[in-house]
C-alpha cells in the first residue's frame, strides 16, 4: 500500500522516518520504505540571509551574506525581489546538480563574486514559480539537508501488507501501527455531515436478500451535486497511492477507502428503478456491464446489488455501467456494506477483478465502520461537491458475521514460546498498545478483541501481538533445551527422491504440472465406466474452466506435453511426473490421493549415421521400468496384461511380490490420434504407494569369482503362447547353485520352427568362488534344464 506521508501525519505525529520504516518493517510488514518522487535535493542546504545589500552595479540584484551553518558566511548573488535578510532559503553551493541538470560554479555577476545560489521553486522542480526564491519555515535548522527540512510533505510511504492485516490498508490502519509502536493520539477527521435535506428513508429502500454474503448494508442520499474534477490536494493524495482521479464524486469515495479502509460505491439515484436496492444472488442467465465497459454472465454464487429490475453492480467487487456517476448527475447515492469476504473473493476470482474494494473485502473491513465510511463520504460531498445531504441513513443487516470477542492469553506460556520473561502487566500494555483491552486473572489475561482485527481468533494471535510490539529485535537468542529425536522421512519420499534420480539418470526430463484435466482428455483414454479412476473428482471453483477434473492418472499430461515438445519439433521426448493422483470414493467422501511416477517416451525416427536400427518403444520403456524399480530395491517382472490405453500386443504388467503395481507399453494407436500424436510413444506407469507396503529386497553383495566361467546355450522349440519370462524363472531354478546368470538371447519363428511354436535360445553361465568347474561338473545341471523343459513346458531341443 502505497500513502502521502503528509496525510497520515494529519492523523497521528510521526517520528524520523528511518525509525518508522524500520518499526514497521520489526512489526510484520513487508520492505516498508519511504520515496522520494520528484527530484533529488539531498546536495542542498538550508541557509539563512545574514545580510541583503543591494548590487552596486545592477539594480535588480542582490549581494546577500548567507549563514550555511559552519565555517564563514558565504556570499551570494541574488535576483529575487523576495529575498530579504532574517530569511531560511534553500541553497546551492558550487558543484551541486540542479534538478534541470545545471551544475554551479562560482561566478561573477557585474563584476560581484557569487558562491551559489539560493534557489526558487522552478528551479527546484517543485512548481512554476521562478519570480522569487523559496522562503522556508522560520524554524527550519541552518545547515539542514534540505529534503529533511521539507518533511513529509511530497514522500510516500510504501508498506507491503500480509493478508492477514487487512486493517492496515488504510490511513486510519497505519496510524493505528504508529501508535502501536511510539505511542501518540490518532485524530480521526470530522465524519457526521451537516444534514439538510428531507429523510433519505423517503427516497429509498433496502433488502437484503442473501443475509449470509451481507451482514450489514448502509445507504446516504446527497442531493443536488455538482461533478466536475478535484481539488489539487485530493488529486495529489490519491495519485500517490496509486489510484487515477475521475470526478470529485468517485474520487472522494476513494479517497474515504484510502483514508478509512472502507470500500464505498457512488451510484447515480436518478437511475435507479423502483426506488430500492436488493442485495441478493444474480439470477440464472443474469448479465451486468461493469465500469469497465465489459458484459459479464453472472452466476449463482455471485452477489449483486440491485434495483427493483435489475442488477447494477457485483457486490464488493465493481460498479454496473448503467448506474455511474457523470456528468449530468446531480442526487447520489452512497453505499457503505460488510460483505462475506468468501463471497466477494469467489465472485472477484469468478469473474477476473480485482479492485480496491475486493482486495480489502477478501480481508475483511471493521464491521463497525460502516456508517462512519458513509458519512465522511456524504460530509466530504456536501464540501467538494456543494451537495445537500439528506437526513438520516437507510440501513438494513443481515445475519451477523462471525466474530471473536475475546481471546484467553496464558502469560507463562507466551514467556515460554518467546524465550522472554515479559510481566503479565507488560503484556497487557503492549497489548492495550494495539487496541485489545485486558483484563488480568490467575496467570492469565483476558483480551478483548476490536472489532477491525479480524485476524485474532487464538491465544498464538495474541502471542504474536505481543511479540511483534515488544520488537523481534528485543526477543534474546536462546538454545533450545528440548530433546531433538532425530527424523526420518517417510518411505514414500524416500521412494519419490529415489525414483526422480533413477530417471533422470536414464535420460528423461522432469515435469511439474498443474494436477487437473479437461473431460476430453480424460474420456480419450478410454477407461471402461468401472475402471475407478474413469470418474474424476470435479473442482468447484477452477483455475481454468475448460480443466475442470483433478487428475486420477498422469499420462494425459504426459501425453499433451509430449505432443507440445513434438509440435516444436523435438526428434525425442523423454519425460516423466511423480505427484499425487485423486481417486473418486464410492461414498462420496474425500478421494484417495496415491503418489505414483509415469514416464512418456516418444520417437520420431529420424535417424543419424552412427545410429543403427533402433528396437520398438517398447523394450526402451521396459528397460527403464526395471531400471526404476531395481534403484527401488524391488525385484520386478514383466507379465503379459495391457490397459485400454496401451497397445494390447506391446504391452506388460509389472509385477512385485504377486501384485500389478504398473504396467509399461506403447500407446494405442487411438489414443495417440486422439492427442494429436502421430510417431511411436510408450509409457509406463507405477504407483509408488503401493510399493511402500510391500517388502524391498534386500542388497546381497559377492565377490567377484577369480575363477574362468563356462558358458553353455540352450535353445529350445515351446509354444508361441509360452512367457519367457516363466521358462527363464524355472532355468535360474533348476540350473544349481553354480549358475550365475540366465538370460534369454534369441527368439525365432519361421522357417524351421513348426506353426504355433516358437524357438528360445538361452545363455546359461557357470561359475564358482573357490575352483575352475570342468564340463563333467557342469553337464549334470544341463541335462537337469533339459529334463524340466521337457517335463514342465513341453520343450524340444532345436
Amino acid at each position: 500500500m502505497r500513502l502521502a506521508l503528509d496525510w497520515l501525519a494529519e492523523f497521528i505525529d510521526l517520528p524520523a522516518l528511518d525509525e518508522l520504516v524500520h518499526r514497521l518493517d520489526m512489526g510484520g510488514f513487508e520492505d516498508s520504505r519511504v520515496e522520494t518522487p520528484g527530484p533529488d535535493l539531498s546536495a542542498l542546504r538550508v541557509g539563512r540571509v545574514s545580510s541583503r545589500e543591494p548590487h552596486p552595479d545592477a539594480d535588480r540584484l542582490s549581494v546577500c551574506l548567507v549563514d550555511l551553518g559552519e565555517g564563514d558566511p558565504v556570499q551570494i548573488v541574488c535576483g529575487a525581489p523576495n529575498v530579504e535578510a532574517g530569511q531560511k532559503v534553500a541553497v546551492a553551493t558550487p558543484g551541486t546538480v540542479l534538478p534541470d541538470g545545471t551544475k554551479l560554479k562560482k561566478a561573477k555577476l557585474r563584476g560581484v563574486t557569487s558562491h551559489g545560489m539560493i534557489c526558487s521553486t522552478q528551479e527546484l522542480g517543485l512548481g512554476e514559480d521562478g519570480a522569487g526564491i523559496l522562503v522556508l519555515d522560520p524554524g527550519a535548522p541552518v545547515g539542514q539537508p534540505l529534503p529533511e527540512v521539507l518533511g513529509a510533505a511530497g514522500r510516500v510511504l510504501e508498506v507491503g501488507i500480509t493478508p492477514n492485516r487487512g486493517d492496515t490498508a488504510s490511513v486510519l490502519g497505519i496510524a493505528r501501527e504508529v501508535k502501536a509502536h511510539f505511542g501518540g493520539e490518532i485524530r480521526v477527521p470530522p465524519c457526521e455531515p451537516s444534514e439538510q435535506a428531507e429523510p433519505a428513508s423517503k427516497a429509498l429502500r433496502i433488502a437484503i436478500e442473501a443475509p449470509d454474503a451481507c451482514h450489514h448494508y448502509v445507504a446516504r442520499v446527497v442531493r443536488n451535486v455538482r461533478v466536475g474534477p478535484s481539488p489539487d490536494w485530493l488529486v495529489e493524495r490519491l495519485e500517490a497511492s496509486g489510484i487515477r482521479p475521475i470526478n470529485n464524486v468517485v474520487d472522494v469515495t476513494n479517497f474515504v477507502l484510502l483514508e478509512l479502509g472502507q470500500p464505498l460505491h457512488a451510484f447515480d439515484l436518478a437511475t435507479l428503478r423502483g426506488g430500492e436496492i436488493r442485495v441478493r444472488r444474480a439470477k440464472p442467465g443474469e448479465k451486468l456491464a461493469t465500469l469497465d465497459r465489459e458484459t459479464r454472465e453472472l452466476g449463482a454464487d455471485d452477489l449483486v446489488i440491485a434495483d427493483a429490475e435489475r442488477a447494477i453492480a457485483l457486490a464488493g467487487v465493481m460498479g454496473g455501467a448503467d448506474t455511474e456517476v457523470s456528468d449530468s448527475t446531480r442526487e447520489v447515492l452512497i453505499e457503505s456494506a460488510h460483505f462475506q469476504p468468501t463471497a466477494v473473493r469467489l465472485s472477484a476470482r469468478r469473474h477476473g477483478l480485482r479492485s480496491e474494494a475486493s482486495y480489502r473485502f477478501e480481508r475483511g473491513v471493521d464491521r463497525e465502520g460502516v456508517a462512519r465510511a458513509a458519512d465522511r463520504c456524504a460530509r466530504l460531498l456536501a464540501e467538494l461537491a456543494g451537495g445537500r445531504v439528506c437526513q438520516g441513513r437507510v440501513d438494513a443487516r443481515g445475519d451477523a458475521p462471525p466474530t471473536t470477542s475475546e481471546v484467553s492469553l496464558g502469560v507463562e506460556r507466551t514467556n515460554l514460546l518467546l524465550g522472554t520473561k515479559i510481566s503479565g502487566k507488560q503484556m497487557t500494555g503492549l497489548l492495550e498498545r494495539v487496541g485489545i483491552e485486558c483484563s488480568a486473572g490467575p496467570g492469565s489475561l483476558q483480551g478483548r478483541i476490536p472489532s477491525h482485527r479480524n485476524d485474532l481468533h487464538l491465544p498464538e494471535d495474541l502471542i504474536e501481538e505481543v511479540a511483534r510490539i515488544y520488537g523481534y529485535d528485543q526477543i534474546p537468542t536462546s538454545m533450545p533445551t528440548a530433546v531433538l529425536e532425530p527424523v526420518q522421512a517417510p518411505a514414500t519420499r524416500s521412494l519419490v527422491e529415489r525414483a526422480q534420480d533413477s530417471l533422470a539418470a536414464a535420460g528423461l526430463c522432469e515435469t511439474v504440472s498443474f494436477p487437473f484435466l479437461s473431460e476430453a482428455e480424460l474420456a480419450g483414454l478410454r477407461l471402461p465406466r468401472d475402471d475407478p479412476r474413469s470418474r474424476s473428482v470435479r473442482v468447484a471453483n477452477p483455475i481454468n474452466e475448460q480443466e475442470p477434473l483433478l487428475r486420477s492418472l498422469l499420462l494425459p499430461t504426459l501425453l499433451r506435453l509430449g505432443q507440445q515438445n513434438l509440435a516444436r519439433q523435438a526428434e525425442k521426448v523423454g519425460i516423466f511426473e511423480v505427484s499425487r493422483v485423486f481417486i473418486p470414493q464410492g461414498d462420496g467422501g474425500l478421494p484417495d490421493e496415491p503418489v505414483e511416477v509415469a514416464a512418456l517416451f516418444a520417437d520420431t525416427g529420424q535417424q543419424r549415421l552412427w545410429e543403427g536400427d533402433r528396437a520398438p518403444l517398447y523394450f526402451h520403456a521396459a528397460g527403464v521400468a526395471e531400471r526404476l524399480l531395481t534403484a527401488l530395491g524391488y525385484e520386478s517382472a514383466l507379465r503379459v496384461g495391457t490397459r485400454p490405453y496401451l497397445h494390447p500386443g506391446a504391452a506388460a504388467a509389472i509385477m512385485v511380490g504377486g501384485r500389478v503395481i504398473g504396467a509399461v507399453g506403447e500407446i494405442h494407436p487411438e489414443v495417440a490420434r486422439h492427442y494429436e500424436i502421430d510417431v511411436p510413444c510408450a509409457a509406463l506407469e507405477v504407483s509408488l504407494s503401493a510399493l511402500v507396503e510391500l517388502p524391498r529386497r534386500q542388497a546381497r553383495y559377492r565377490d567377484v569369482s577369480r575363477f574362468p566361467h563356462i558358458r553353455r546355450d540352450v535353445a529350445v522349440v515351446v509354444d508361441a503362447a509360452t512367457p519367457a519370462g516363466d521358462i527363464l524363472r524355472a532355468l535360474r531354478k533348476t540350473a544349481g547353485r553354480d549358475c550365475v546368470s540366465a538370460d534369454l538371447f534369441d527368439r525365432y519363428e519361421g522357417r524351421g520352427v513348426p506353426a504355433g511354436r516358437v524357438s528360445l535360445a538361452f545363455r546359461l553361465i557357470f561359475q564358482s568362488d573357490a575352483r575352475t568347474l570342468t564340463d563333467s561338473e557342469v553337464a549334470p545341471a544341463i541335462d537337469n534344464v533339459v529334463r524340466m523343459l521337457s517335463e514342465r513346458f513341453g520343450g524340444e531341443l532345436r
